[in-house]
């Protein structure tokens, strides 16, 4: 599911660039090396930073004290002005955001996506190795690299008031699965679980949430990481088992005639328990306990995004009951929806070609909206949206007044840079 990203207002030093030496038909877009001359300037600016926090957090001391001695703070306790603490705070914010955008100039946004590009196809290849080289150790690729996109998602998150994202169940059913590799690896209950999870909601949600392949967007990547991964690791821990699982099934025939069979109880019926204790505790935490502190400050859940449009499921179905019923609503659909999509577990755990082509046809389905991504909306939008419109034989192009914003600071912190909206210039979650 997609929202459309606000426009933005260009900053001071990121609304143009002049343009680029050379001919009149030169293409900005044609150089195939970042520009390593924006370093020295990108350096200096981030130093420019440092001194403004230091100079922001920095506070003179008492008079009468000498700059080589010691004094203790709680001496000081009475003189604090919170009103003078909390305009500092305001201040460092505004300081922070003011260079932040000195920093994303249309050419430095740029050389971050071809940084970005590179990253993430060589996620992609390191990830496509090893699944087909060692399925055994994919495991380790997933650790590695969820643990640093989840790291960024989160602090980019809380920056920019989405972090109650981070309560949704797809973070969760990650977090079960790194549980199971990691802490209680022979549990074979547990391991079906991630299974049922893994091959169910979050593999689904590729095709709901249309997260597509864009290797120049950090955002895109992490959502496609968090929802295709996790199936991964469980395919090559069904089909390639090894390590102590496999050694506990060897050592148990009955074990590993139960591991075989699968069941209905293990990948239907007991996933279900785990999401239900979720989704008690989401709606407590989002509808009741901090429904009032979101609404105040404006903050960003899935339950907002899910529900803007009368065109999407869950606008359709949820906006058509009463106000006060619509949160119990949104969440008796998401269950609905969720237990649909484990019925098919059975089939997944018992077919190897099944389960396989099920994978597949997921990760064509992502390549899809990304290549419709690429063609249909970064190739007309991306240039004007970082500033960089394409010059024309014997004059420069003019951006359109709609499509010449900048990225905003927050947006930029996300690494989906100037285009990383989902789909059709929209953005994922």
């Amino acid at each position: 599911m997609s929202d459309d990203t606000p426009p933005t207002s260009p900053s001071p030093r990121a609304a143009s660039l002049p343009p680029s030496e050379g001919d009149a038909g030169e293409d900005v877009f044609e150089d195939a090396l970042p520009d390593i001359g924006l370093l020295p300037a990108i350096g200096e600016d981030l130093a420019c930073l440092g001194g403004s926090l230091a100079a922001l957090a920095g506070e003179p001391r008492p008079a009468g004290v000498d700059a080589g001695a010691d004094y203790e703070l709680h001496d000081e306790y009475d003189q604090l002005d919170l009103g003078e603490l909390l305009l500092l705070q305001t201040d460092l914010k505004q300081e922070v955001e003011r260079v932040l955008a000195r920093l994303l100039t249309p050419r430095r946004v740029l050389l971050r996506d071809k940084v970005t590009f590179v990253l993430g196809t060589l996620s992609l290849v390191v990830g496509a190795f090893f699944l087909g080289h060692s399925p055994q150790t994919f495991y380790r690729v997933y650790t590695v690299e969820g643990i640093c996109m989840l790291a960024l998602r989160f602090f980019h998150y809380r920056w920019s008031r989405q972090h109650y994202y981070l309560l949704d169940w797809c973070y969760l059913a990650n977090a079960m699965l790194m549980l199971h590799i990691w802490v209680y690896p022979t549990n074979q209950l547990l391991a079906k679980v991630t299974f049922a999870h893994a091959f169910g909601p979050l593999l689904w949600s590729v095709l709901a949430f249309r997260n597509s392949i864009v290797f120049h967007s950090l955002d895109k990547m992490t959502s496609h990481f968090m929802h295709l991964y996790p199936a991964c690791v469980c395919w090559t821990l069904r089909w390639h088992t090894a390590g102590p699982l496999a050694d506990s099934l060897k050592e148990d025939p009955a074990a590993a005639a139960s591991w075989a069979a699968g069941g209905f109880k293990a990948l239907v019926l007991f996933p279900v328990a785990p999401y239900l204790l979720w989704s008690v505790l989401y709606y407590l935490k989002i509808f009741v306990i901090s429904s009032r502190k979101i609404e105040a400050k404006n903050y960003e859940t899935l339950f907002k995004y899910s529900t803007q449009s009368r065109g999407s499921l869950f606008g359709a179905v949820v906006l058509r009951a009463p106000q006060r019923l619509q949160p119990l609503v949104y969440m008796l659909l998401h269950l609905a929806l969720t237990l649909g999509t484990l019925l098919l577990n059975q089939l997944w755990w018992a077919s190897y070609a099944a389960n396989t082509a099920f994978l597949a046809f997921i990760f064509a389905a992502s390549s899809w909206s990304g290549a419709t991504y690429y063609f249909d909306y970064f190739a007309h939008r991306y240039a004007a949206s970082v500033g960089l419109a394409r010059r024309r034989t014997g004059s420069a192009a003019a951006t359109p007044r709609s499509a010449a914003a900048t990225p905003a600071v927050s947006e930029a912190l996300s690494g989906g840079g100037a285009g990383s909206g989902a789909g059709s210039g929209k953005k994922q979650r």
